[in-house]
């Protein structure tokens, strides 16, 4: 007897697929355009994309950087971002949520997101697909749900205030949240 084997969106295994929409509550649709499955040598890539990096005449990441992230080379789900200076196209940098993270001894802990190094951090803009804003609008009530949360002006972004966010007493979900699945909930 053939078990059906089911597929998940961008490479996402089982648990990873689970813990998103399971453990974090995050929408499909969210799943499908922001977290992707990576892992591999192709890990590589996603994290060394600064030239501050220490590299060799070929060009190669030094190996006390390659020893650092070793451990990314098992997999971990890509969070993807949109680059508002960009147009909203996909931007370069990104984070990554190690399936088998490595170890903080100074603080104590395991490292729950790795950040491409000797990169500046980003704030992350999901994509999110219009049907889903249109639910938060029509939830909360408010016409315009772009007008609401951000404008674009030339080339830069700026966020409304928050009153412009509160209908009958209600604040909106704000999407800026520190934790990046925390963000989509």
């Amino acid at each position: 007897m053939n078990a059906a084997t089911t597929e998940y969106p961008n490479n996402l295994t089982v648990a990873q697929y689970h813990e998103l929409t399971v453990g974090s509550a995050i929408h499909p649709a969210l799943i499908k355009h922001n977290f992707f499955h990576i892992e591999g040598e192709s890990v590589y890539d996603y994290l060394f994309i600064s030239d501050k990096i220490p590299r060799k005449n070929a060009g190669r990441v030094t190996d006390g950087y390659i020893k650092m992230y070793q451990h990314l080379l098992l997999g971990g789900t890509w969070i993807q971002s949109l680059d508002p200076f960009k147009n909203w196209q996909p931007m370069e940098w990104g984070r990554i949520k190690p399936n088998f993270p490595r170890f903080d001894w100074e603080k104590g802990k395991p490292i729950k997101y790795e950040s491409p190094p000797k990169t500046a951090n980003r704030v992350t803009y999901f994509d999110v697909p219009n049907y889903i804003l249109n639910l938060v609008a029509r939830r909360y009530n408010v016409a315009d749900i772009a007008q609401v949360l951000f404008a674009k002006r030339g080339k830069k972004l700026h966020v409304r205030s928050r009153k412009n966010g509160i209908r009958n007493g209600v604040l909106l979900p704000w999407l800026l949240q520190l934790g990046q699945t925390t963000a989509t909930q």
